[in-house]
């Protein structure tokens, strides 16, 4: 599609723009912010801890703040909350219209600000490019391709952006965005490119964990024991049956709507080669209790798991349903829909 080519190289080419103009530790930054202003403004870099208050005078301000690259500056004028990048460059900022901050460089070719800017666009933009025809799409057929063919471009763009900016707050952006689009090879590999302050971010720590997670306990691995409270995942797990364990939560839409399919598989299927228990996790307990109820589990159940169970296994987002062997080994994860059936009657037969 020429169209989306064309979007996607006019994003490359200012995300890895560059000239000769030099980056400085201190962002000098001057506000313009009209004549309502406040007669202060208030910046904050909670990482590095700094935070002051700079007078404001007929609307206007100056002030000189550290560089920091790896995360967002806080401006707070009055009600009026914005964010940036101190990046180095001279920065100029004012309010939009709508009141939001408008943030301009002196030097844009080497401003993470305007990259990240740019950036952002080339996102919105491949997105209007593919919604339309998303939305038009007659069959699920055209409908998965249109899908496809905008994931494979969201790829391309966040892991051109990955790789032009190692150091910056624009590689932590994109690995966000990237994070369910690759494997935890793929991201585990990206994750090895970029520079290591950015490992303390704490997006790129927790995406991280969950990839070394999820790799520990993958499909062939034998699973990994938990303890919520008095109970374990060993007291189901590895004890001689198939155990399909739902990681679930009561305010999760998705995974009530699991709960039908989960149902018909344990009228079908429980009995001495197979069961069914259930992890509430991201919950309060008696919410748990009450939905449980509801939604007829009858089966085993493990309550108050919050993140104790979805960080040993790396799970980002639920439901998540692993199918487990008699011995413990995990035959398959993240089963939906009629996978879940189609999965366990590879391994049990039906008693009822």
């Amino acid at each position: 599609m020429k169209t989306r080519s064309i979007i996607l190289a006019a994003a490359l080419s200012l995300i890895i723009a560059g000239c000769g103009q030099k980056v400085s530790d201190v962002t000098t930054i001057t506000g313009d912010l009209g004549a309502d202003a406040p007669e202060m403004v208030n910046i904050t870099i909670k990482p590095i801890n700094f935070n002051r208050n700079f007078t404001v005078r007929n609307g206007q301000f100056k002030a000189e703040v550290p560089k920091y690259v790896e995360g967002l500056s806080k401006l707070k004028a009055g009600n009026i909350t914005g964010s940036f990048i101190s990046d180095g460059t001279p920065l100029t900022i004012s309010f939009n219209e709508d009141k939001s901050l408008k943030v301009v460089s002196k030097y844009p070719k080497i401003s993470v600000q305007a990259k990240y800017d740019a950036f952002n666009k080339s996102m919105q933009d491949v997105q209007a490019l593919y919604q339309p025809q998303i939305e038009a799409a007659k069959d699920a057929a055209t409908e998965d391709k249109l899908y496809d063919s905008y994931q494979s471009d969201v790829r391309k763009l966040c892991l051109a952006a990955v790789d032009a900016n190692k150091d910056n707050l624009i590689a932590v952006s994109a690995i966000e965005n990237l994070r369910y689009l690759l494997s935890n090879d793929q991201m585990d590999s990206v994750l090895t490119t970029i520079d290591t302050v950015l490992a303390k971010v704490p997006s790129i720590s927790t995406i991280s964990k969950s990839v070394s997670a999820r790799k520990r306990t993958a499909e062939g691995q034998m699973f990994t024991d938990f303890t919520v409270k008095d109970q374990k995942l060993s007291d189901y797990v590895g004890k001689g049956k198939y155990i399909l364990v739902d990681f679930w939560a009561s305010w999760c839409g998705p995974c009530k709507a699991e709960m039908p399919n989960i149902k018909s598989v344990y009228e079908k299927y429980a009995g001495p080669e197979f069961d069914i228990l259930s992890v509430a996790v991201w919950d309060k307990k008696e919410d748990s209790i009450e939905s449980a109820k509801k939604q007829g589990i009858v089966w085993n159940q493990i309550l108050d798991g919050q993140r104790t169970p979805t960080n040993v296994y790396g799970i980002d987002g639920i439901p998540h349903i692993i199918l487990f062997g008699p011995d413990g080994t995990i035959v398959k994860r993240d089963l939906r829909g009629d996978d879940i059936e189609a999965e366990v009657a590879k391994h049990v037969k039906p008693v009822r």
